[in-house]
């Protein structure tokens, strides 16, 4: 059981973390992109949001449960 609540938490989070990305971007994108044109550093600078909002939780539900 407690591993179906962990894949049905993890799936929602997932989704969650999708959509706040998106909307994290909005404020953090324009910025990036007056800092560099570059497509790589935008993919890197997305991927580290990402990585933050998706990781750390993660991270924490690990520790407390894993």
């Amino acid at each position: 059981m407690f591993t179906f609540i962990t894949i049905v938490l993890a799936i929602l989070w997932a989704i969650a973390s999708f959509v706040l990305l998106f909307k994290v971007w909005d404020s953090v994108g324009p910025a990036v992109l007056s800092i560099s044109s570059s497509h790589v550093v935008q993919l890197l600078a997305m991927a580290i949001i990402f990585l933050a909002i998706w990781g750390i939780p993660g991270w924490l539900w690990m520790k407390i449960f894993g």
